[in-house]
């Protein structure tokens, strides 16, 4: 079974005074770099979704020689690069997150793409009880005509296509990471308290 996987680098990082939280400093590195790097050990194919042209010019080495999908749609939240990327993924199934992850786990993604087979996605629910599509497994072919239905009725709401899918499976965060310190894979960064907090680490 191919595996693909969007990586949503397109966000406008509002609430950190209009930062690319892709490219922070984490561990030596930046965010993108780490999730890039877990990404290609486990999925067949990386798709990056950048909002524009301009964009994909400033993140420069991180864009040249891989897969990348600009956003058709503006102003339209992640929903717009999930489209351009389930367009261009390959596989049947296709992991989609967020860029602002910085602990992203290659053992929970393994686990999510075998959990996924046979179903139209695996939707985590994280420790607050929080689903996370923009930390999921889907099946391309419902999952692609769901967002277009989402984005046609004018519904950005990033859980609106995963509401169309008839089997999709919602397992709490603590049993995939048999509540160990992989939990942290589904924080995510959008604050400057959030941050700091990362930063004091």
């Amino acid at each position: 079974m191919k595996r693909s996987s969007v990586l949503l680098a397109g966000g406008l990082g509002t609430r950190l005074q209009g930062r690319e939280k892709a490219l922070l400093p984490f561990k030596g590195t930046t965010f993108i770099e780490n999730t890039l790097q877990v990404l290609e050990t486990v999925c067949d194919e990386v798709i990056i979704s950048f909002r524009d042209e301009a964009q994909r010019k400033y993140f420069g080495s991180y864009a040249r020689g891989r897969d990348t999908v600009l956003d058709r749609m503006q102003n339209t939240g992640p929903l717009a690069g999930m489209l351009e990327g389930f367009r261009a993924a390959r596989g049947e199934y296709v992991l989609v997150t967020a860029c602002d992850m910085p602990y992203i786990s290659a053992d929970i993604i393994e686990l999510m793409f075998r959990m996924a087979e046979g179903h139209d996605a695996v939707v985590p629910v994280s420790a607050s009880g929080t689903r996370e599509p923009l930390h999921a497994v889907y099946r391309r072919v419902p999952m692609l005509h769901a967002i277009a239905a989402s984005l046609q009725e004018g519904d950005r709401f990033a859980m609106s296509p995963v509401l169309k899918l008839d089997d999709v499976l919602y397992p709490g965060a603590e049993a995939l990471c048999h509540g160990g310190k992989e939990l942290m894979c589904f924080a995510n960064i959008n604050t400057p308290e959030d941050l700091e907090k990362l930063e004091g680490d």
